[in-house]
């Protein structure tokens, strides 16, 4: 990573000086001041106001200028880390999916078969959703370098690569021995359709609720992939 320079925070902006559009989610308060030329604290900051914002209003509130004042700092500063909005929104993403995948982690490893272990994955892969693929999908910008610094693109490519092992490490375990690429498409076709319909309008066309349809889907695929529901 190339080194950032650090900028004197900008002052606090007064109470007078609010966005005149009153729909805009609420600027997150800033953190306590982050010691000077500590790098790894200061990108920690910005990514906590960033998911703040994006939590209280979607990708339309991730807006830099907001990000700066939740993290404590100059608005240059916070393009000195992440050159624009998108950079900004696919740390975020890869940040989600580490951590999402720390906790599943140790959840697929308890599960007793595999409609319980893909369960676990479903319901995290639709909170991600919730956040990260209402509106934007980071993994669009993935291919264009002019838009997202590469060292970025990779992380997040290395973060999907991790889900990937786990998916095939979950197929491997309940003696799934079939065609290993084929596998994991349906899966995550099925497990990322489930998560767009019930995580935005379209779930008022649906006419089974969550648990219902994320069950009958897993047993439908456990018995195509030839795993036995009822052991599995």
């Amino acid at each position: 990573m190339d080194v950032v320079i650090e900028t004197a925070s900008a002052p606090a902006p007064s109470a007078t000086n609010t966005s005149a559009h009153s729909s805009s989610p609420a600027t997150p308060r800033p953190p306590s001041p982050t010691r000077w030329g500590d790098r790894d604290q200061r990108r920690a900051d910005i990514l906590t106001a960033g998911r703040r914002l994006l939590d209280g209003g979607g990708y339309s509130a991730l807006r830099m200028r907001e990000v700066a004042k939740g993290a404590g700092i100059s608005l240059g500063a916070v393009y000195r880390y992440y050159p624009n909005k998108e950079s900004l929104f696919v740390a975020l993403h890869t940040r989600h999916l580490a951590a999402m995948m720390d906790d599943l982690d140790e959840q697929l490893r308890q599960s007793t078969g595999f409609v319980e272990a893909f369960t676990h994955f479903a319901a995290a892969y639709r909170t991600g959703f919730l956040a990260f693929g209402r509106e934007f999908d980071a993994q669009n910008v993935m291919n264009d370098d002019a838009q997202v610094p590469a060292a970025l693109v990779d992380d997040l490519r290395a973060a999907i690569a991790r889900i990937l092992r786990a998916l095939h490490d979950t197929l491997t375990r309940f003696g799934y021995t079939g065609d290993y690429d084929r596998a994991m498409t349906l899966l995550w076709a099925s497990v990322s359709g489930l998560a767009n319909h019930y995580a935005t309008a379209r779930a008022e066309f649906v006419a089974v609720d969550w648990d219902t349809a994320v069950s009958f889907a897993i047993s439908t695929l456990a018995r195509g992939l030839g795993l036995d529901p009822a052991r599995s």
